[in-house]
């Protein structure tokens, strides 16, 4: 029996070779994407970051939960640019988006939302700033792209307008879930939400307020740590949470007086550059600490590796996955670090900043290079670029390395494209004055360490100057312009906003050239050429203006406002023709909007071309029934044609609307009609 037994513990012994010889399961992957991202968070005003004063137990609970990046990274200090780098995994200068009103991200660059619309995920936004509206090219990919705020943009409340609150967005973004969960149970589904409230103005609601009584920024944090947690109860309670990969993360820090830096934006020290970064779900194992250093780009790739689906074809990424230190199969390979500050340079011409991390190590390339050991000075303090100067030149000599590259591969694209003056005003009352990206590297201005004073002054004007041009107080919002240009800051603009406010003020002729200066400075604008046109047609210099709007409209191609505007100076050049082909290029894209009908049948109806007028004139009231003009035109065009019966209830209408209105009282007598008692 002896060889038997020893021959059946041999099978049993290869049997188990076999077995753990086998290929291992694969790794779980999650079903759905949540990803959370909190404006404006320091990372160490986390209790799980150690700081003792906080009250965020939701993101201690999910750091418990999951893993916890002890160090992350932010690239650029401002919220677009910085967004962008997470969903695209790609470093500002491959997007070309390094500022707040930077063009919308390419097509041509991959966003997360469009691989996992491509996979059949569900998807969904709901956005809590004016800086990540639908011009900044997020929106691809999202089936829901929820980017309207409070008070419409409209005029009043101008601070309040470009924000919404994070308990609405939050209810938003749930009762999104819930439809959705409704709608295909069995449906994977990828939520983006952001909350805006640690950015400044800090505001806390009750009770957040009154416990956080002298420390606002404290509250704003621990109201956005609330919300996170409200969304978290409803993953569990539509039976989504077992099954969903939750990333919460910040775009930027925020400087508290560190550095002399109240906000952020300007400096790229860690109080504005260090993030928080937690993860829980399918393929994360629980307390998992991360020790190397997490950047805003590995986003995109860790994701799309943790939900099991591919990265696209061709992409090459800036970031890296951090799935399998998540899993904890590895540790995180330390990666170098790069970010950068260019607020500076183009907004004061003074030096941009560039920052190259390796581990512990952070130069910050300046006119006086800093040098900064992370490990014993994590609030940078001792610059030992001189005592360590041959670490410093080591990586001065990286960083210029990545700085060619740049030159090379960089897109020319300005920063400054295409966004809308409403849109710039916005920005500049929160503090955010953005620019053009520059072509090349220019030679190093003001040290910004020695000008931090000058640029909270100048912000400080720049904020009151767009308040009063908000407000129509155009003198005011012109003497507070020039104050600044007065200190020898010349930036786009600067020159952009004081011509509007000189066009407000009806000093055309000054408006234009500070219009012409500031093309000049970022000649993709469409706006701003837009502004120049306007101007120079009010002092006569039609040919001027046409050529101006010319170049503004294939900088602005689906921009329906500019083409009708050139019709309209097409008209009054005797160029007919021209204008109604312009005309109606705005009308179709813009078929909505009454005023572009009512401006066609203007000038159909000059032209003697009075069928064609009834048309757009009955479609500019069918559209907007409440404007007295339209029901006018419409009435005229009728009377033109002699039915002076069917004319009169528009002519009524109109004085309805207005009575004050004398044209439409004397048309109405023309029709035979009455007059009313008033």
């Amino acid at each position: 029996m002896a060889p038997l037994r020893l021959g059946l513990l041999l099978l049993a012994v290869a049997v188990g070779a076999c077995r753990s010889a086998s290929p291992p399961a694969p790794p779980r992957t999650a079903r759905h994407l949540v990803i959370v991202t909190i404006d404006t968070l320091r990372a160490d005003r986390v209790g799980a970051y150690g700081y003792a004063a906080a009250t965020t137990p939701q993101l201690d609970r999910l750091a418990l939960e999951g893993a916890l990046a002890r160090d992350a990274s932010a690239h650029v200090p401002l919220t677009r640019p910085s967004h962008v780098s997470l969903f695209t995994g790609l470093l500002p200068a491959k997007t070309g988006v390094r500022d707040n009103i930077s063009p919308a991200v390419v097509p041509s660059v991959p966003l997360i939302a469009e691989r996992l619309k491509q996979a059949g995920f569900a998807t969904a936004a709901f956005v809590s700033s004016v800086v990540l509206d639908s011009s900044s090219g997020l929106d691809r990919g999202f089936d829901t792209y929820s980017d309207a705020f409070e008070g419409g943009g409209g005029e009043a409340q101008f601070l309040s307008t470009v924000q919404k609150k994070g308990d609405r967005t939050t209810a938003e973004a749930v009762a999104w879930l819930e439809r959705t969960r409704a709608a295909a149970p069995a449906g994977h589904v990828f939520l983006w939400l952001h909350l805006y409230d640690p950015h400044d103005p800090y505001e806390p609601p009750e009770p957040h307020a009154s416990r956080h009584e002298g420390r606002p920024y404290d509250g704003e944090v621990a109201w956005s740590d609330e919300l996170v947690g409200r969304l978290d109860v409803a993953l569990q309670r539509l039976g989504l949470r077992d099954e969903t990969l939750l990333v919460v993360t910040s775009d930027h820090g925020e400087g508290l007086g560190d550095h002399g830096e109240t906000l952020h934006g300007f400096f790229a020290y860690e109080s504005t550059l260090a993030v928080p970064f937690v993860v829980r779900g399918p393929g994360v194992r629980p307390g998992t600490r991360l020790s190397g250093t997490v950047r805003l780009v590995d986003v995109f790739p860790t994701v799309l590796d943790l939900l099991g689906v591919a990265v696209p074809a061709g992409t090459q990424l800036d970031g890296s996955s951090l799935a399998d230190a998540l899993r904890g199969e590895r540790a995180l390979a330390e990666q170098p670090v790069y970010a950068e500050s260019l607020v500076p340079l183009l907004h004061f011409g003074w030096s941009d900043l560039r920052v190259l991390r390796e581990g512990r190590w952070k130069y910050i390339q300046a006119p006086r290079p800093e040098l900064y050991d992370l490990r014993n000075d994590p609030g940078e303090r001792t610059n030992l670029a001189d005592a360590e100067a041959p670490r410093a030149a080591a990586l001065r000599a990286a960083l210029g390395r990545m700085l060619d590259a740049e030159r090379q591969t960089a897109k020319q694209a300005p920063a400054a494209a295409a966004v809308p003056p409403e849109l710039l005003e916005k920005l500049g009352a929160l503090g955010y004055v953005g620019g053009r990206t520059p072509a090349e590297t220019r030679a190093p201005g003001a040290d910004p360490k020695d000008r931090i004073e000058d640029f909270r002054a100048a912000n400080d004007l720049i904020r009151q100057g767009l308040l009063s041009l908000h407000d129509r107080d155009y003198p005011t919002s012109v003497a507070r312009f020039r104050a600044v240009l007065a200190r020898g800051i010349a930036s786009f603009e600067l020159h952009f906003y004081l011509a509007r406010g000189l066009a407000g003020a009806k000093r055309h002729a000054e408006a234009a050239r500070h219009f012409e200066e500031a093309v000049r400075r970022a000649p993709a604008h469409g706006s701003a050429w837009e502004g120049l046109a306007q101007s120079l047609a009010a002092v006569g210099r039609r040919d001027e203006a046409r050529r101006a709007y010319e170049a503004a409209l294939p900088l602005a191609p689906r921009n329906a406002r500019l083409r009708a505007q050139l019709g309209e100076l097409l008209r009054d050049m005797g160029e007919v023709e021209a204008a109604i082909a312009r005309q109606r290029e705005a009308v179709e894209l813009a078929p909505t909007t009454g005023a572009l009908w009512n401006a066609l049948g203007m000038t159909l109806g000059g032209n003697g071309r009075v069928t064609e007028a009834e048309q757009a004139f009955r479609e500019a009231f069918r559209l907007d029934d409440r404007n007295h003009r339209h029901a006018y035109n419409l009435g005229l065009i009728l009377l033109r044609q002699g039915r002076a019966a069917d004319a009169r209830p528009y002519f009524e209408k109109a004085l309805a609307l207005a009575p004050d209105f004398a044209p439409a009282r004397d048309r109405l007598r023309e029709a035979g009609g009455r007059l009313t008692a008033r």
